[in-house]
Parts: structure tokens; C-alpha cells; sequence
């Protein structure tokens, strides 16, 4: 898809003569890519500079930004293979991989690198999409420069590794032809392999079967796209159960579900049973018993009160912070959110729609920390634990050891910090201007000249992974980001080059009857499908993309 994105006679002779050797065309590699960056000019100066930052951030926060519990989780579960009752394990399963190395600094690096791989699916795509490269890059920019994207690949966290699969799972599905059932169920693999690692992505995998529906794809392919999705998410369900007894992802959706309904649930109202009374606002402890719900704390504050009703049953084992995930508290902590919501949904709702308006305000933004850690503020479990963790992971704690702190674990480099510091004074990414491109996105989704199948998957996928974290437990601004690039790429879709010359180079959607007919009919290879395709949009008479029947978490960032 890349290279047909890109131009594909950057890499083939045109002329007609045989495909070259292998290691003919790796001596010709470097004129190729000089090739296709001159025709992307605007892009690649793009690319290179968003390789400076990362850079200067991997040199300012050696080997890597290492984040509270959640880091030493992850490298725990690379070093001690097992299903986290609290998190997915599918990043702790990337890292395994990488243990052999024994460098938090090779994990940081391979993350920015992804950050550049992100930004070039998100330009590929448009490309053939016919949205103009001046567009195209634009929509890549914030993925190239906003500093919390800069902030996330430096941390030992999921997220990058989730938006990857999330990005490169569209950008397989997201053509303007439609898909084999090979590509589907490719499509739906990696969106699956996303759900192992966030959660949230589980959504995306029925909505691109919606996506395929309307495109008027056959039943092959969306059967492809279920069943590719489905079989990760599957074979760890049953890993899980083997380890835990319950066919699930974790043991912990419903306590986060829990702790979203201690932001308005009032007991009066949702009249609990005495097994479930426990769990009211008024009956949890110290400063967490609120009368005012408005007043009441952030909903993870009571999540990881070891005072709190969940953490009665002491800790065993040196992993902190897991022994309130049972299944017996987590299936009773479901109960009493769904009595809640179904007993005050407009309260829900409303805590649900304030939180969601904090991703589009003025201070919306993730800094990189400012100042070197030390390991003062950890407790002597958690230091004990944290040490533990770097250790069977890399085999040493020395240079990282002594500054584990309370929230972040790094060695601090100057200047580069300093510099660091600089950028993202200057390089804002403002919420404001997120909000005017979900609108921009949506008017392209209503607009019917303007209306694609590919932007209205783009926007409600970014809608989704804006919304559902906040719906299940609260807002922190680490989970807005992905949800960023998505927003970014329906806008431009909104966009695109409908003109007849940009339709003559590019692969057309198949919108119309004739092109609906041709590539639905057979699942052969992309070739033969855009061949197929092409033909039909010369017989064609209306637009490409239409929706109508003509046309086919865990603990936060502070």
C-alpha cells in the first residue's frame, strides 16, 4: 500500500524489463528513496525535522521516562510471563521479545521510530486518497512535533505501541479500492493485537465490519475482518482464564467502572443491596467519604486507597497494587456501577460529557517533567518492587537505580532537557484547535459531496477512543493522543482532490454501481482489484466515497 502510495514506479523499471535481483535492488535503495522523497518534498523535510526532537528527548531523558507503577508492571510481566489482572499484557509480550537486549533505551528508541512509522501511514493513506501533500502533511504534523506525542514514545508505556497497531490497521483497510479478505482479515489482526494491548481498540473491530458494509463489501470480507480480529483477542481470553478462572481481558473493568460512578452516585437513589452497600460514596473512608458528589476526588483516588474497601485482603509477593483485582471484587464492583447507571443515567452522562470537554480546553496538554527524580519518593515496597523489576529486566539498575521516583524514572541530560523545555513552549498542540478539526471532520462526514466510509470510521474511532476512557473510569489527557492522528486524517479526507486527474492516478473508491459490481464480486489480489477498479471508474458518472445506497486503563499522568 506504502509503495503504491508513494508512487509505485519509484521502484520499478517501467520500461518493461524483468524484476531485478535482490541485491540489485538494494545498491539501488538509496537513488529509490531519494527518488520518492523528491516527489514527497514537503513531507520528507517534514520527517527528517521530527527526527531531530526525538532525539534531543532521548538524550535528555536517559535510557527512558519511566512512569510510577505502570512502567514496573510492564517490565515485570516481560521478565515473569503472565496475564496483569489490571492491564492487557500484550505490551509486557512486546517487551519479552525485546528482553534479550536488556536496554530501556532500544525500547524508547524503537518507539520514536514508531512515532515517524505513525506519521508516514498517516500520509501514505491520505495520498491515495487524493488529498494534496500539503494536506496530507499537515495532518501528520501533530504526530511529527506535538510534545505529549513526543512525551509518550520516551515512556516505557502502551501507548505507542497501541496507536501503531490502531494506525497500521486502517492503513491496511483504508483504500480506495475495495479489500481482499486477505487484507480484511489482516485489517482485523492487527486492530485485535491493539485490543491486547488497550482495551478501548475493541470497539474499532465491529465498526470496520460496519465500514466494509457500507463499502458493499462482500460477507467474505467481513466475516475476514471479525474473525481476524477476534482470534488474538480470543487465544489471550483463554489465557487469562487458565491463569485467573474468568474469560476475560482482566480482572479490572469493573473497578474502574466503579470508580466513574463515585462522581455522581448517591445511594438514596440507586438503593444497593447490603452485599453492595460497602461500596457507596458514604461508606468509603477518610477524605474519599463526600457528601457533595461535585466536591467528591478524581475517581482514581478511589481505586488505589489501600484503605478502601477492594484492598481488605493483604498483598502477598513482592508485585505492589494487585491484590484488589480478583475476580470476586471485580464482578461485584460491576454490579454496583450498573445499578448506578441504570439508576441515575443523566447523571452518568453528564460526568461522562464534562469530562470529555477538558480534551478540547486551553490546558490540554502532557509536559515532559521538569527537574532530576530521585528514589525519596517512593515508598519501600514500591523502591524494593521498581528495583526488582529494572533489574530482571536489564540486569542492572545502575544509572536509573538512585532516581526511580514517585511519578517518573530518568536520568536527566543537559542541555538537552533544557531544550526540551524550550520546544514545547513553543510547539502547542491547543485543545481548541483539536475541537475545530473533530468539526471539520464531521461537516466532511455530512457534507454529501464531501461524505467517505473511510472518514466516518476515521472520526468515530477517534470519537471512541476520546470518549470510552473517560466512560469507564476518567479523563486524563494520555488517552486523548491517539485519537489525535485519527481525527486529523478524517479532516483531510474532508479534503481530498476530487478532481478527474486526481481520479485518473489513483485507485477510486467504489462508490458507484459498476465500480460496487466489479470489486466486490471477487476477493483477488490489490492488483488485479485496483486494475478492476480503474476500469470501472472510467464508465463512471458520480463521486467515490459516498455513504448513500448509490455509493458503497491505571494509574494517570499527573
Amino acid at each position: 500500500m506504502l509503495r503504491e502510495a508513494l508512487h509505485r514506479d519509484a521502484d520499478q523499471a517501467g520500461d518493461g524489463r524483468p524484476a531485478q535481483s535482490p541485491a540489485r535492488r538494494a545498491m539501488r535503495l538509496p537513488a529509490t528513496l531519494a527518488a520518492v522523497a523528491g516527489r514527497h518534498r514537503l513531507f520528507s523535510v517534514a520527517l527528517v525535522l521530527g527526527i531531530v526532537p526525538r532525539i534531543v528527548a532521548m538524550l535528555g531523558y536517559r535510557p527512558a521516562i519511566l512512569f510510577r507503577l505502570d512502567t514496573y508492571d510492564y517490565l515485570w510481566g516481560a521478565v515473569h510471563v503472565r496475564p496483569n489482572p489490571v492491564n492487557p499484557s500484550g505490551y509486557s509480550l512486546v517487551l519479552w521479545v525485546l528482553r534479550p537486549f536488556h536496554s530501556l533505551a532500544l525500547i524508547a528508541g524503537l518507539q520514536q521510530l514508531a512515532g515517524l512509522g505513525i506519521a508516514v501511514l498517516i500520509y501514505a493513506v491520505l495520498r491515495h486518497w487524493g488529498v494534496r501533500n500539503w494536506i496530507a502533511t499537515l495532518a501528520a504534523a501533530p504526530v511529527l512535533f506535538s510534545p505529549a506525542q513526543l512525551l509518550l514514545e520516551q515512556l516505557i508505556m502502551a501507548d505507542v505501541l497501541a496507536m501503531l497497531l490502531m494506525v497500521a490497521a486502517f492503513a491496511v483497510l483504508l483504500r480506495r479500492d475495495a479489500p481482499s479478505a486477505g487484507r480484511s482479515a489482516t485489517a482485523g489482526l492487527l486492530m485485535g493485537a491493539s485490543v491486547l494491548v488497550r482495551p478501548t481498540a475493541l470497539a474499532l473491530i465491529p465498526a470496520m465490519a460496519i465500514y466494509l458494509l457500507a463499502r458493499r463489501a462482500s460477507w467474505r470480507r467481513v466475516c475476514a475482518v471479525l474473525a481476524g480480529g477476534a482470534v488474538p483477542v480470543v487465544v489471550y481470553l483463554a489465557w487469562f482464564a487458565s491463569a485467573y478462572g474468568t474469560f476475560n481481558l482482566t480482572n479490572s473493568n469493573g473497578l474502574f467502572l466503579w470508580t466513574r460512578t463515585m462522581s455522581f452516585a448517591n445511594c438514596a437513589t440507586i438503593k444497593p443491596p447490603a452485599d453492595l452497600q460497602a461500596l457507596c460514596p458514604n461508606r468509603q473512608p477518610g477524605y474519599l467519604d463526600q457528601p457533595v458528589a461535585a466536591l467528591r476526588p478524581l475517581p482514581k483516588r478511589y481505586l488505589w486507597d489501600h484503605q478502601a474497601w477492594q484492598w481488605q485482603s493483604p498483598s502477598t509477593g513482592l508485585q505492589p497494587d494487585t491484590a484488589a483485582f480478583t475476580k470476586a471484587n471485580n464482578e461485584r464492583a460491576l454490579h454496583f456501577a450498573i445499578r448506578a447507571i441504570t439508576a441515575q443515567p443523566l447523571a452518568y452522562l453528564h460526568v461522562v460529557a464534562s469530562d470529555t470537554l477538558h480534551a478540547f480546553g486551553s490546558g490540554s496538554q502532557l509536559n515532559f517533567p521538569a527537574g532530576q527524580t530521585s528514589a525519596a519518593g517512593l515508598s519501600k515496597t514500591n523502591s524494593a518492587y521498581a528495583l526488582a523489576a529494572v533489574r530482571g529486566y536489564t540486569g542492572s539498575t545502575s544509572g536509573i537505580g538512585p532516581y526511580l521516583g514517585h511519578h517518573y524514572g530518568y536520568r536527566l541530560g543537559q542541555p538537552f532537557a533544557r531544550l526540551i523545555d524550550d520546544y514545547e513552549r513553543v510547539i502547542v498542540f491547543p485543545g481548541p484547535l483539536f475541537a475545530l478539526i473533530l468539526v471539520a471532520g464531521l461537516a466532511g462526514i455530512i457534507i454529501p459531496r464531501r461524505r467517505t466510509a473511510a472518514a466516518a470510521l476515521l472520526w468515530f474511532s477517534a470519537a471512541v477512543s476520546i470518549v470510552l476512557p473517560i466512560a469507564e473510569h476518567e479523563y486524563t489527557y494520555r488517552y486523548v493522543v491517539p485519537a489525535i492522528p485519527l481525527a486529523c486524517m478524517a479532516a483531510a479526507l474532508a479534503f481530498r482532490d476530487r478532481s478527474p486527474a486526481a481520479s485518473s492516478t489513483d485507485a477510486t473508491d467504489d462508490a458507484s454501481p459498476t465500480a460496487s459490481a466489479s470489486t466486490s464480486s471477487t476477493d483477488d489480489a490489490s492488483s488485479t482489484d485496483d486494475a478492476t477498479t480503474s476500469t470501472a471508474v472510467g464508465a463512471a458518472t458520480t463521486g467515490g466515497g459516498d455513504l448513500t445506497p448509490e455509493s458503497s486503563g491505571s494509574a494517570d499522568l499527573p
